[in-house]
């Protein structure tokens, strides 16, 4: 490592504390290693919401990674492609590595409905009640309908019954794992909303409003909610794993697990949108653990026909988790 770079580890190191360093570290090695990386270029992402502090979530390459442009190129025609096809009316994928900050956004522009992404934010926010109340994932509830509506759904294969009686863990566990709405009707009374809503804002995301059916969002911005729980800087390292065992028992089996060998692991959540106009979008996001180094993949899309879209998803991750396993181990 030349000197320059020696000044910013130590001077980075000072500034975020040890537990970040690692990673600025690996990041600077790997810029080192692209042609034409004449300095670092580092972004760090802040939350909001504080008086005096401007806690550190995540440090973020601006540039996107030069090892990964022939992957966006091919995942750009397939798009395409798949457009032309009438499979489907717009993509959008983002990935990033956990182990150098290196990223590549296809198709950044587009903004789609997240769905049942938003339940990631209800996790997130019972988790931190917990955090406090040490029996809360105990408490038992009983089942019984609400007037609250649950949007009908094409993928439910599990859902709570009525009369019977569930802890809040295992009504998370519905919700996030099998994308439950009655599970998810259930927990709503539990959240505290104005903290939920004061987590989006922490996360430089916008407020979801559930009225509001224009509330749309980028590929990039959703994965905000991957990227803090991986790295443990929302919630406590200990929900954050709690959090990370949930999603790695999500029973959807026909977007990006279709698309991976199935030794490998996936934590991951997906959500779908309809209209009365005949629009869907399907969407899922996800912690792949290929050869043990964790990546983040987002995948949104959006057709006129939802079956044609899972088997969209399954398509774009083979793609890149056959791009990335053919890439040296570093």
């Amino acid at each position: 490592m030349d000197k320059k770079n020696w000044l910013v580890t130590i001077a980075l190191s000072a500034l975020v504390g040890s537990s970040v360093t690692w990673g600025v570290q690996r990041l600077i090695e790997s810029h080192q290693m692209e042609q034409n990386a004449d300095h670092v270029h580092l972004e760090f992402k802040r939350g909001q919401g504080y008086k005096f502090i401007k806690p550190l979530r995540f440090v973020e390459s601006k540039n996107e990674f030069k090892a990964y442009l022939n992957l966006k190129s091919d995942l750009a025609n397939t798009i395409d492609s798949l457009k032309e096809a009438g499979t489907l009316q717009s993509a959008s994928v983002y990935l990033r590595d956990f182990e150098y900050s290196g990223w590549i956004h296809v198709n950044p522009d587009n903004r789609f409905h997240p769905g049942s992404l938003l339940k990631i934010g209800a996790l997130f926010n019972i988790l931190q009640q917990a955090e406090l109340d040490s029996n809360l994932l105990s408490k038992t509830i009983e089942y019984h309908p609400t007037k609250e509506f649950a949007p009908p759904q094409t993928y439910n294969n599990k859902s709570i019954v009525e009369g019977q009686t569930y802890s809040v863990q295992q009504l998370l566990e519905y919700m996030i794992a099998y994308s439950d709405n009655k599970a998810t009707t259930i927990i709503h009374p539990l959240i505290q909303y104005q903290q939920y809503l004061k987590n989006f804002s922490a996360l430089n995301l916008s407020e979801p409003n559930g009225s509001n059916t224009n509330y749309l969002i980028h590929a990039n911005e959703i994965s905000n909610l991957f990227k803090v729980l991986y790295n443990g800087t929302f919630l406590s390292p200990r929900m954050s794993e709690k959090a990370i065992e949930i999603f790695m028992k999500c029973d959807f089996k026909k977007g990006m697990s279709a698309g991976l060998p199935h030794t490998v692991p996936i934590a991951h959540k997906f959500g779908e949108y309809g209209n009365r106009k005949g629009d869907h979008e399907l969407h899922e996001m996800g912690i792949i653990y290929l050869r043990d180094k964790p990546y983040l993949l987002t995948i949104m899309t959006s057709g006129k026909k939802v079956d044609n879209l899972a088997p969209a998803i399954a398509l774009l991750t083979k793609k890149t988790s056959q791009y990335l396993l053919q890439l040296p181990l570093k």
